[in-house]
């Protein structure tokens, strides 16, 4: 029966609590915050300070005047002293290397020269790395002093956790001491940007022979594929397509053999992302078919098919040549969703669509739908673990396992 009791208790205080809670951060007076935000900024509260010992010197006692003073000049020098200092110095933001991925380190390296004879303290690098630009908090380096008359230059480790251009933003650099009534800041010069590519996953095989065009009529003599002459016999082998076991060969040694023809000089293959802004909802499903579209453009171009990125009405060829790989994947590190397209044109080989249940197109064979089942889908995958997912699957549209 105590139990109970005390149960009771316990559950009318948290809703106790809870009322006293919403109370306390309920804003009853919504209309009224413009009128009265002001008051968030210190050096506001200070002058109303001033104002008031001033008044109180001027009608009740002249000694007050002293505390006037004193306010008068915290005012002064926490406000002029940042400005001050930020004029004094110049920024340049560098970084190590051109091109990064979505969670894997890159140095940034931070020069300040300053060209007062004073030092500078309680500098800050803020803005242009935050994960996300549109929330508060960006992601930066504190700096303690930069001495008088000289160049000091600092470096930390930044981890980009989403794709894009960085800095994502202007980078400022800022500085509010002593006191932090006024945050003064600097814009920094930013000496070349990184790119961060998306997040990739490993993909082994490409398309089983029957649904692949070779982009030449021509075969290697030299490489085993799917395609050409029968080039030999061989063991099985984890991974192996049930389509290529021969089984005269396979019943006369009692385990499974397979066949092995010649390879095409190379298997053209275009990755069509869709980026119509209709048919995504959220800005996760989107990430979900960058990182899909990226993992085959990478896979299929390192297996040394002929890889073609569309994304609306940009048509991007991967060569052999890293280069050119890395204009495919810079494209897919920048790429938005889009109002207005025009079609790039239809592909002379394989293609491959990348688009969600909203932008599903009948007739076509080979389509990977991200966020949802559809009949039409060659591949269905979800929106949280798409990478994982396409690995998977992937494999067994490859190779039938």
């Amino acid at each position: 029966m105590s139990t109970d009791h005390n149960e009771s208790v316990g559950r009318k205080s948290i809703a106790l609590l809870e009322k006293a809670d919403s109370a306390l951060t309920t804003d009853f007076c919504p209309w009224a915050n413009k009128y009265v935000y002001w008051l968030k900024n210190p050096v506001a509260v200070l002058a109303l300070a001033v104002g008031g010992s001033a008044l109180c010197g001027l009608f009740l006692n002249p000694l007050v005047f002293i505390l006037t003073g004193l306010l008068v000049l915290i005012t002064v020098i926490g406000v002029a002293l940042p400005w001050v200092a930020v004029r004094g110095i110049r920024c340049n933001v560098m970084f190590d290397i051109p091109r990064t991925r979505v969670g894997q380190p890159v140095i940034v390296r931070l020069a300040i020269q300053n060209r007062w004879p004073l030092p500078v303290w309680g500098l800050s690098l803020i803005r242009g790395f935050a994960n996300d630009a549109s929330l508060e908090g960006d992601e930066g380096v504190a700096l303690a002093r930069v001495p008088g008359w000289s160049t000091v230059e600092y470096s930390w480790s930044f981890v980009p956790r989403r794709r894009g251009l960085y800095p994502n933003e202007t980078a400022m650099v800022e500085t509010g001491f002593p006191f932090g009534l006024h945050r003064a800041q600097k814009q920094a010069v930013v000496d070349g940007r990184i790119i961060v590519w998306p997040a990739t996953v490993a993909l082994k095989g490409v398309p089983d022979a029957s649904d692949v065009q070779p982009s030449e009529d021509e075969f290697s003599e030299r490489r085993a594929g799917d395609f050409g002459d029968m080039m030999g016999t061989r063991p099985f082998r984890a991974g192996d397509s049930l389509r290529r076991v021969h089984w005269a060969q396979t019943a006369r040694q009692q385990s499974l053999i397979v066949t092995e023809r010649q390879a095409p000089a190379m298997t053209s293959i275009r990755v069509v992302l869709d980026v119509m802004a209709d048919h995504y909802h959220d800005e996760r499903t989107f990430e979900a078919c960058v990182r899909v579209a990226a993992s085959l453009c990478e896979s299929l171009h390192q297996q040394q098919a002929r890889v073609e990125l569309q994304a609306g009405p940009k048509l991007i060829a991967a060569g052999n040549s890293t280069s050119s790989f890395g204009r495919v994947m810079d494209e897919l590190a920048t790429v938005l969703p889009q109002d207005d397209l025009t079609d790039a044109g239809a592909g002379r080989g394989f293609e491959i669509r990348v688009t969600t249940p909203h932008g599903v197109t009948s007739g076509h064979p080979h389509q990977i739908v991200v966020g949802g089942e559809d009949p039409a889908a060659w591949v269905a995958l979800r929106v949280d673990d798409a990478g994982v997912q396409l690995a998977d699957r992937w494999r067994k549209v490859c190779h039938g396992a």
